[in-house]
């Protein structure tokens, strides 16, 4: 009983996984290493001392479950059910014929040709962010996470709900991201604790901090079907675009589902990466001044383009080693559909299996010095050599995240602005800990001096 072994993979007992609950609700990362580290690259246990799981860092087994047998792995009920509860049925906690149904749609709106005609709007915004951000910084020292959370929830924002939506409410869809997310952390890491926060009423609280972002969102949708909208309008996409089965548009209430779902994503996604990124860059100055040299060579000062964006190698290599080190999507989740094997190890149909990706990116047996910063590890030569599974900020598969195209080409814009304009340095030398909610967030401030490069 206290064991509670579930397959044939080495197995951590249930009374220690149970006794892990509140060391899990601070930091799973931190619980799951030291399973790792004691019990190897693919290891079961019970999720809150409760629900069967197994967990894997083996890219062999990332490919089975995310890509070579995918169909037989749904998404858990972390996602259908306790995400759904706050942020509805749509693309991201789906599956089936109903998500093949979504995800072909809202592919339409991350096309390369419509990311190229959007680019004009997000530069001027960027632009925009660009002067306010050296108002601040020329005042003394940022920190630099509350300023791409301000970032990426305008360019994100804006890119999928309109140019029409204001700062105000901007801030209040993310203040709402926010605590939900928090609250959703706790529920999946303690499922027992579920009723309490029912019957104590913390779950109505947050629905209703969720129906108040809804209400802004849904305004926004109704004042499109009154307007016009331009080749890049993404609400347009989603209100006019019949169902190729049905023949019908999305009803408004899924148009706001799709996209407070996307917009979560988006700028939790975009926010945390450009964190990290800069921390990095900060805490190691040779490859600031390498990308730096890049920019300078590649772009000068243009006006940045899609394609010259896309064409600087060197920080394009810090930005995947940045999210190696620290991948936005730390893990995924499934639920395996009917008896499956994997690399020996036997998986129990209705086991939860977790793709580790963070473990996996940090995994010695797959990354040689594997905690060092060191972006010529993504040198094209170099990248052959790995497992294409070893690597998944994004998830991967028939799910890999769909703005990921979207995300970079942001994360890019951001970065080129910010290196070519700065210098900047942390202010302690203290590293920066993890804070692993639904994405991977740095664990407190991250507090950076910047001064403007003085330019020929």
């Amino acid at each position: 009983m206290l064991q509670g072994r579930i397959t044939n993979a080495p197995h951590v007992p249930r009374a220690r996984a149970f006794l892990d609950g509140p060391s899990m609700v601070q930091n799973p990362i931190r619980v799951f290493e030291s399973y790792r580290a004691q019990y190897g690259h693919t290891f079961s246990f019970h999720f809150g001392g409760a629900k069967p799981a197994i967990v894997s860092t083996d890219p062999a087994f990332l490919q089975r479950v995310l890509q070579k047998n995918q169909t037989n792995y749904n998404k858990s009920d972390i996602q259908v059910e306790r995400m759904g509860e706050f942020q509805g049925q749509g693309l991201l906690n789906s599956h089936g014929a109903a998500w093949l149904r979504q995800r072909r749609l809202l592919a339409k709106g991350f096309l390369r040709s419509r990311l190229t005609r959007m680019l004009p709007m997000q530069l001027e915004i960027l632009d925009e962010l660009m002067t306010s951000f050296d108002k601040e910084a020329t005042r003394g020292p940022v920190e630099i996470r509350q300023q791409m959370v301000r970032f990426t929830l305008r360019l994100v924002g804006k890119s999928l709900l309109g140019r029409s939506m204001g700062d105000a409410e901007l801030q209040e869809i993310g203040d709402a991201i926010s605590q939900i997310q928090e609250f959703i952390v706790r529920q999946i890491v303690q499922p027992y604790k579920i009723p309490w926060f029912q019957l104590s009423g913390q779950s109505a609280h947050y629905q209703k901090i969720r129906r108040d972002a809804d209400r802004i969102v849904l305004r926004h949708i109704q004042a499109q079907r009154g307007e016009e909208g331009g080749d890049d309008d993404f609400l347009r996409l989603l209100l006019d675009t019949p169902c190729e089965e049905t023949g019908e548009p999305m009803s408004e209430e899924q148009v706001m589902i799709e996209s407070l779902q996307l917009m979560v994503a988006g700028n939790e996604t975009s926010s945390n990466a450009l964190s990290w990124i800069f921390y990095l860059l900060a805490r190691h100055p040779d490859h600031l001044a390498r990308i730096r040299g890049e920019i300078d060579a590649v772009i000068g000062d243009k006006p940045l383009d899609f394609e010259a964006l896309h064409a600087l190698e060197k920080t394009l290599q810090v930005i995947d080693e940045a999210m190696r080190l620290y991948p936005p999507f730390w893990m995924v989740d499934r639920i395996a559909l009917e008896d499956d094997e994997i690399c020996g190890i036997e998986i129990p149909a209705g086991t939860m299996v977790i793709p580790y990706i963070y473990g996996t990116h940090r995994n010695p047996a797959f990354w040689s010095d594997a905690e060092s910063f060191d972006p010529s590890r993504f040198d094209p030569d170099r990248r052959k050599e790995r497992n294409g599974f070893a690597y998944i900020p994004f998830g991967a598969g028939p799910r890999i995240c769909i703005g990921n195209n979207m995300a970079i080409l942001q994360i890019l814009m951001i970065v080129t602005s910010v290196v070519r304009a700065y210098d900047f340095e942390l202010l302690t030398d203290q590293p920066v800990g993890i804070r692993p909610m639904m994405i991977l967030r740095p664990d407190g401030p991250i507090t950076m001096r910047f001064r403007r490069i003085a330019r020929a």
